[in-house]
């Protein structure tokens, strides 16, 4: 075992499992090195991964934390109520009818929470499931387009394979364009961002052969702007309607 789990595994010997641990030192080494490496872009923590109030609540008071990426929209809910943060993305579409009635609901908590929480949409499938829910006249909602980002190097003319999960089926720089700009001119929804969720690469073992292969790890980033440019222009031309 390395250095800190003999510490661990006594300071734990007297309780009954299950339990869990926290090394705190290794938490505060391991947050100041991803503000490092963050080169001064706000670090947003993901919920799912960290699944203690008093330590999200203390690693966003941190210098270089910035808003919470949460796993379910009750959740993202339940943090702008307990002001636990104000800055909310919800990773994942929703099609929570619970949820999206307390976010629409009438009043100060449902404009704090609209406030606060960014619903993440694929499609505009995705919105028509929304206003099933909500019905077609409801407050403004905050919006974030998901982009397929994982790697597909038969695109380029490499490799005829595809790298990473299937999360969204907007796989063009075209797709992304065009779904951005109708979905910013969709009545009752702020597109308000675009997200590339680079954990469907990072995610590979880097010992795969492909992805050690200097011909995809040496590709232009400028291939990689131009591909995606259209739909960041989308976002930036959108109209909105708050």
């Amino acid at each position: 075992m390395s250095a800190p789990f003999p510490r661990l595994l006594s300071a734990t010997a007297d309780r009954s499992a299950p339990l869990a641990v926290l090394d705190e030192p290794a938490l505060w080494a391991n947050a100041d090195d991803l503000v490092r490496r963050a080169g001064g872009v706000p670090v947003r923590v993901a919920s799912k991964s960290v699944r203690v109030r008093s330590v999200l609540e203390r690693t966003l008071a941190r210098p270089g934390f910035a808003g919470v990426m949460t796993y379910s929209l009750a959740e993202s809910c339940w943090l702008v109520d307990e002001d636990v943060t104000d800055d909310v993305l919800l990773a994942y579409p929703t099609v929570d009818r619970a949820g999206l009635l307390a976010l629409t609901e009438p009043g100060e908590a449902g404009e704090r929470r609209r406030a606060a929480i960014t619903l993440m949409v694929d499609s505009e499938e995705g919105l028509d499931a929304i206003q099933r829910v909500v019905g077609g006249s409801h407050p403004t909602l905050r919006i974030c387009l998901d982009v397929d980002a994982s790697l597909r190097p038969g695109a380029l003319g490499i490799h005829p394979v595809h790298l990473g999960v299937r999360r969204s089926p907007v796989h063009t720089a075209r797709q992304a364009a065009g779904v951005a700009r109708r979905l910013a001119a969709r009545p009752g929804f702020q597109l308000v961002g675009v997200m590339f969720y680079d954990a469907q690469v990072a995610g590979l073992l880097d010992q795969m052969a492909l992805v050690e292969d200097p011909v995809l790890v040496s590709a232009d980033p400028a291939l990689v702007a131009r591909t995606y440019g259209a739909a960041i222009q989308a976002l930036v031309d959108a109209p909105s309607h708050a």
